[in-house]
């Protein structure tokens, strides 16, 4: 499902598995069948209530030309794109919300080209120009399946959002096969961004590895001085590395590099259990990221 919030391109085929797995409506997704749309003012205030709620909360994706039941995907519903156009839709928001959210996305599908039959994934970012208020001038936030009013302290607090950073990680590497004739070894590293609109110069990654006869790995750091390595119990280590420079707005730097060895004897094993997870920790808050041990698998025979 993470993969429906990533991607650049949406077809058919991804509302479509929308409905055949049943995926459920949550505090980032929302469906909208056609009727969510019109040209009267109340629909108008509707849609800028929605939109604005995701931006000021934690972003999202609202899906128009899919109905739902009990809060999941469940059948079609299609847009007239000639009555109703992405153009159209970008008007109704850009001039309904104060401030306008920068980066919103509209991604028109057409079921095999006819513009009759339109479905429109509107991509929300979680926006730093907040807070957000719609049509009706009041503002509101996602909560669980819906748009709900905010509060006096929730409004104040937004204020003081585009004044911090945010930093999350955004992907990782496992590769670059060697081998001798006593081991295998690979190289890791994280790859951490700042969102924000502030530099963040206050950041630690921690990298937690657990499988069985980890004792045996031996684990080797590209730089040994921002580096600290914790037992946690027998089976589980935490490798920690500082951040030595601010990350600016809109930057992305590598971090946390690292060779594990493993010895031929047991590698089949660590290949099957080995688990990593990632914390970054910084002065706004903290990112977590688990890499499964299927994953990790896939990355180590390849």
């Amino acid at each position: 499902m993470n993969d429906f919030f990533s991607k650049d391109i949406y077809t058919i085929r991804d509302i479509q598995d929308l409905i055949d797995n049943e995926v459920e409506e949550s505090v980032h997704l929302e469906f909208k069948s056609a009727g969510a749309l019109g040209k009267w003012d109340s629909k108008k205030a509707e849609m800028t209530k929605d939109v604005a709620a995701f931006a000021n909360a934690d972003g999202g994706i609202i899906v128009y030309g899919l109905s739902e039941q009990n809060h999941k995907a469940c059948a079609l519903s299609f847009i007239d794109g000639n009555v109703f156009t992405k153009e159209w839709i970008e008007q109704v928001l850009n001039s309904g919300i104060q401030q306008k959210i920068k980066g919103l996305r509209i991604y028109p599908i057409r079921k095999d080209g006819n513009v009759e039959q339109s479905i429109y994934v509107v991509k929300i970012p979680k926006s730093y120009d907040t807070p957000h208020m719609s049509k009706d001038k009041k503002f509101y936030r996602r909560y669980n399946f819906e748009a709900v009013p905010m509060e006096e302290y929730e409004i104040r607090d937004l204020y003081n959002r585009k004044s911090r950073s945010k930093l999350l990680i955004q992907g990782y590497y496992i590769g670059e096969f060697q081998e001798n004739d006593k081991t295998k070894s690979f190289h890791f590293l994280a790859q951490i961004a700042n969102e924000g609109a502030v530099p963040e110069s206050s950041y630690k990654l921690n990298v937690y590895m657990s499988c069985p006869e980890l004792e045996k790995l031996n684990i080797t750091w590209d730089d040994v001085e921002n580096i600290s390595y914790t037992v946690i119990e027998r089976n589980k280590v935490k490798l920690s590395a500082t951040g030595k420079t601010p990350i600016y707005e809109g930057e992305c730097l590598d971090m946390a590099r690292f060779t594990f060895d493993i010895p031929k004897e047991i590698f089949e094993q660590i290949v099957t259990e080995l688990t990593i997870h990632l914390i970054l920790l910084y002065s706004g808050g903290k990112y977590e990221l688990d890499i499964p041990a299927e994953i990790i698998r896939e990355k180590l025979q390849s």
